[in-house]
């Protein structure tokens, strides 16, 4: 079964298509293609494997023909790599570019001059009222949705407290917030202590974190990753600790394929994922994201903007 990356692929690739008004066809018909359009696709966290994944599918595109992909290089949310990606795109006048900004304002201008020239401006992860459509799902929901879950396990394993969390977050890009902010709001209310916050998108981070937690912090035992290379650093972390996975709370977000196996190797069994969303925990189960059509967004401009 296609992972959650798959099919956000396909959804990227069907918005930027759309942006340029291209009719997907084969391969073997590129040949008599008018134009050839050419699409950049910017993420901060390219050392990512979900972003890893992710760019493989989007530059698969092409083989619909008509269609050059463009991808960056830009890691550990550094602005400075994106915008001058981005700039070169801008300065060879690519038909579309979208982007997962580093920061919401940063690209402004360059938006401007983009769009003031032809080029179509979609945001990724996200809405924005100035692009000319997104590819995005709610993060507040999935956030909220992890941290209930992991309350409810948390009410049924230690019933009686006498545990710690870690939560990681990813500051610089705001849009994602939902991701942290949840958890932590449901934990501080219900009285879950947070020993440790800290930015993290890997797995190196993710395993230094959750080691540097455990020795300060024995009693460790909700870890909630902002994606799921930092939940599956976390997940290395344990293991070494002797810790038994149903003594441990995970969770992850993306439904990147290591995070997906790690999910099946704990419980021998995987729930189909919907259509682009899935949160994981060790070692109980995946939680499917229900669809949110009360946050469903179109722009006025095409195409069609998905936000789940």
């Amino acid at each position: 079964m296609p992972s959650p990356s798959f099919y956000r692929g396909l959804m990227l690739a069907a918005a930027v298509t759309t942006a340029c008004a291209v009719t997907p066809v084969a391969a073997a018909a590129a040949k008599t293609c008018e134009k050839t359009y050419t699409l950049g696709f910017s993420h901060p966290v390219g050392e990512s494997q979900f972003a890893i994944a992710l760019k493989k599918v989007v530059l698969a595109g092409e083989k619909n023909g008509c269609v050059k992909v463009l991808l960056d290089n830009t890691q550990q949310s550094n602005l400075e790599s994106q915008r001058a990606t981005i700039e070169s795109w801008v300065t060879r006048r690519v038909d579309a570019i979208v982007v997962l900004p580093v920061e919401g304002t940063a690209l402004n201008g360059l938006r401007k001059q983009a769009q003031k020239q032809g080029t179509k401006w979609l945001t990724y992860a996200g809405h924005s009222d100035n692009a000319d459509g997104s590819v995005g799902f709610d993060n507040v929901q999935s956030g909220r949705l992890v941290g209930e879950d992991a309350l409810a396990w948390v009410k049924q394993r230690y019933p009686n407290g006498g545990i710690t969390a870690a939560v990681t977050t990813l500051t610089p890009l705001t849009g994602f917030a939902g991701r942290w902010e949840q958890p932590l709001a449901l934990f501080d209310k219900a009285g879950l202590k947070v020993v440790s916050k800290q930015d993290c998108a890997t797995q190196a981070c993710g395993l230094q974190i959750a080691e540097d937690a455990l020795r300060q912090h024995p009693d460790l035992r909700v870890f909630i990753g902002i994606n799921d290379d930092a939940a599956l650093g976390a997940l290395r972390a344990f293991t070494n600790a002797g810790i038994k996975p149903a003594d441990v709370y995970i969770a992850g977000q993306d439904g990147t394929v290591e995070g997906l196996e790690a999910v099946k190797k704990a419980v021998h069994t995987v729930l189909p994922p919907p259509f682009c969303w899935t949160i994981w925990r060790s070692p109980l189960s995946i939680i499917p994201l229900p669809p949110s059509p009360e946050k469903a967004v179109k722009t006025t401009k095409p195409p069609l903007s998905w936000v789940r």
